[in-house]
């Protein structure tokens, strides 16, 4: 049987298929019972391309997953990603009944509803409404209407939409896999949830989650995500690009980038050489470190550029004292924050847990 207040996270990326266990107390804390990870081989750029594969990498976590934290589960809470999901800004406004004198949670519900009345393409439907800010009456700028007297209500909405043959087959991947949906929540939400402070996104700040087909990036302002942008693009380019510019395997490509990536000064000038094994199995290659570092960093900086441009598209550029937090695996290359900082013209931290790293 599940332990009392069982808490279990999902993420099926495209690169790596990840599970934590946890134990809810005093009220909001987590207790981490145990992780299990797997490699994802059944997904492109976030969305399932191979049920059987990606079933398969879930039951792995999941096994790994349970035999370190010594529990059983089958029930998860699991992000929703990819390059499939689209947002967009959207505005409703709630008259008050002549008997009603005050905003009630049941007028908040509505009028967030509404922004939700959107056509949409048949193989769409909506994931999120995620509120922005609420007006009541002449007052902008809400955070909270609840209990303010008024006459009318107002809402800005961020809509976020996503195709349905890729939810519907990341529930099929979890239903062959033999595990329920506890809860669904969209993934930058999640990691924003975990990697940013309250002060961050009260003050204004970008969440960029790179992952291994996707990088996500997500605007949060007054403590509420007003914008969502989903690139195409995360660390399996890189790895690609080492592949074919140093004509290296895939999978010796992947070690390279994880073991020795790097794009700091000092990697730009080191003529060391790595050994590394070849297509043939034959006699060993030498690579150049200098030579992996200019390829990393071309690729990152190109991705960078992406980010850049859709911060930009949001509005919300000059309205960010709190810049840019990094996350995800793609993340974690030496030196790349300083890297970002110069394409991204932002202050540029690292992204860390608060209750795992104090």
């Amino acid at each position: 049987m599940p332990r009392r207040n069982l808490i279990v996270g999902l993420d099926v990326g495209t690169t790596k298929t990840a599970i934590v266990i946890g134990e809810l107390y005093r009220e909001s804390q987590v207790h981490i019972l145990g992780l299990g990870t797997a490699e994802s081989r059944g997904l492109n750029k976030g969305q399932v391309v191979d049920i059987g594969l990606t079933s398969q990498a879930i039951d792995q976590a999941a096994f790994r997953g349970e035999r370190a934290a010594g529990v059983k589960f089958d029930r998860v809470c699991v992000g929703i990603a990819g390059g499939h999901l689209h947002s967009q800004s959207h505005a409703a406004a709630l008259r008050l009944r002549p008997n009603e004198v005050s905003i009630a949670p049941h007028h908040i519900d509505r009028v967030i509803q509404t922004t939700a009345n959107v056509a949409l393409p048949p193989d769409r439907e909506i994931v999120a409404v995620i509120p922005k800010t609420f007006s009541v009456d002449d007052m902008r700028g809400v955070a909270n209407p609840r209990g303010l007297a008024g006459r009318k209500l107002g809402v800005e909405t961020h809509v976020v939409s996503g195709m349905i043959n890729a939810m519907d087959n990341l529930e099929a991947s979890l239903k062959a896999a033999r595990v329920g949906i506890e809860l669904s929540i969209l993934q930058p939400l999640a990691s924003a949830q975990a990697a940013l402070t309250a002060e961050q996104r009260r003050d204004g700040v970008v969440l960029v989650d790179i992952g291994g087909g996707t990088t996500d990036v997500a605007v949060f302002m007054d403590d509420n995500c007003w914008n969502i942008s989903v690139l195409a693009v995360g660390g399996n380019q890189v790895t690609a690009d080492i592949s074919r510019g140093l004509r290296l395997p895939m999978s010796v490509a992947e070690d390279l980038k994880l073991r020795h990536g790097r794009v700091d000064d000092a990697a730009r000038e080191d003529d060391s050489l790595i050994d590394v094994p070849g297509f043939d199995r034959g006699a060993p290659i030498a690579v150049r470190r200098s030579d992996l570092s200019m390829v990393i960093e071309a690729r990152m900086a190109e991705i960078l550029e992406q980010v850049r441009q859709a911060i930009r598209a949001s509005g919300y550029f000059d309205l960010l004292p709190a810049g840019v937090v990094l996350t995800g695996g793609g993340s974690q290359l030496q030196g790349l924050v300083q890297l970002a900082g110069r394409v991204l013209e932002l202050p540029v931290t690292l992204g860390r847990p608060p209750a795992l790293w104090g």
